[in-house]
């Protein structure tokens, strides 16, 4: 009687795990989600028990995919909408995990205190100790790799569903596991093996794919940001030229006015301060597009404001290689990163040169500025720690390969280099 009361109490206990295990890697053990799951444990629980009185146990233990596991995979499809996918890997994923506290307790059947009591005991608080890691350590992530690409799921379900199909066939519906058969044995770790193999090949192809569709939004986000600096120079440019045509009437009638009561090198004198201040607001003109003017004028103000000291050469060749949004997007880049290494230096410290030309069949962009000693070179790449860095750097290098450059990147002696060099 006592055997019968604690199986039923372990049959129990494991149906909670594998339903809690679930729900944590479907990512809905939530607070809010308590009474569903809480029915959904009590109805699995009615149609064991009767499948029970119905059939006997062993009736309970072979048909446990079709009375628990398909119905808690449509309970997770009708009451939290998961996906019949996400909902089976689940499942079949907190199956697999059942192993842990089952093998933890089988080590009792060694020892000379083996008995019934004692090994539910050990799986008991073995059971609470795997949920707790699962929750705190594998749920979240599992989680989040469910959310990634079909065939990255497809891969990960692998083991979950040859564990599961595995152990029914050896050790459940037969018991041929046990006969020590080699080629059984060693099915799962062959298993195993073939889908980590699998997993790394399809985790490095997705890894790829997501970086080069960083590499692209960052393009995006720089051709938005020269947009949006151009924007921002017209209107301030616009701004200015109203405010000067609005005051340009009263100089021309003070000019007038100097004139004619002969005050002729005082009307001058007027006249040369009022040309110092329109050139305070032109723009530097630094080549022929205007795009790119604005770019260089934009960080012309940054040097200033912050005292740097800089020079721009800029000398087009007749053939662009580059769109104006890549050449833009090249110049921002690099200049972006300079100014934000210069900027954490002292004022005296703080140099920018930048040139563009054309040099032997080739279109040549180089920016030297002064930096840290701390900028480390790694894979012909600065390598960053800070969050949201770096992409930048790799959008320079995305759009030097795609037009048969190359972009080279050195640090030493406290200077910074970059050279880019495109064929025209």
């Amino acid at each position: 009687m006592v055997q019968i009361d604690i199986m039923t109490i372990r049959y129990i206990v494991t149906l909670l795990f594998g339903v809690v295990t679930t729900a944590s890697f479907a990512g809905i053990l939530q607070k809010k989600n308590t009474v569903k799951l809480v029915c959904i444990v009590c109805f699995l629980l009615l149609l064991q028990g009767v499948f029970f009185v119905s059939f006997g146990l062993d009736a309970v233990v072979t048909s446990y995919p079709i009375h628990t596991h398909m119905v808690l995979v449509g309970a997770l499809v009708l009451c939290f909408q998961c996906t019949v996918k996400d909902a089976t890997i689940c499942t079949l994923l907190a199956y697999m995990c059942c192993q842990i506290p089952a093998w933890i307790s089988r080590w009792t059947m060694y020892t000379m205190y083996h008995s019934s009591i004692r090994e539910f005991l050990i799986y008991f608080f073995a059971a609470l100790i795997t949920f707790w890691m699962i929750v705190k350590y594998a749920a979240a992530p599992i989680h989040e790799l469910l959310q990634g690409s079909k065939a990255e799921t497809m891969v990960m379900g692998i083991v979950p569903v040859t564990y599961y199909l595995f152990d029914y066939l050896t050790t459940v519906w037969t018991k041929v596991l046990y006969t020590g058969n080699y080629h059984v044995a060693q099915f799962m770790p062959s298993v195993i093996c073939v889908a980590y193999l699998v997993f790394a090949v399809v985790f490095s192809h997705e890894q790829k794919r997501r970086t080069e569709a960083m590499e692209e939004r960052t393009i995006l986000q720089n051709e938005l940001y020269i947009v949006e600096t151009e924007t921002e120079s017209l209107r301030e440019l616009s701004k200015l030229a109203r405010i000067h045509r609005h005051d340009m009437r009263h100089h021309l009638a003070l000019i007038l006015h100097l004139i004619e009561e002969n005050h002729i090198e005082e009307a001058r004198e007027y006249i040369r301060e009022n040309i110092e201040r329109i050139d305070e607001f032109t723009p530097h003109r630094f080549c022929e597009m205007e795009m790119l003017n604005l770019i260089l004028s934009h960080f012309e103000s940054q040097a200033e404001e912050m005292k740097a000291q800089y020079r721009f050469g800029v000398e087009l060749p007749a053939q662009m290689p580059l769109t104006k949004p890549e050449l833009c997007a090249l110049v921002s880049n690099a200049l972006e990163n300079a100014f934000h290494a210069v900027r954490e230096l002292p004022e005296e410290k703080r140099f920018v040169d930048a040139r563009l030309c054309e040099l032997n069949g080739k279109l040549i962009f180089s920016v030297d500025n002064s930096c840290d000693d701390r900028i480390q070179i790694t894979g012909n790449r600065p390598k960053t720690d800070k969050a949201g860095h770096g992409y930048g750097t790799r959008s320079i290098m995305t759009i030097a390969n795609e037009h048969n450059g190359m972009a080279v990147f050195q640090s030493e002696n406290g200077m910074f280099s970059l050279m880019v060099t495109i064929p025209l």
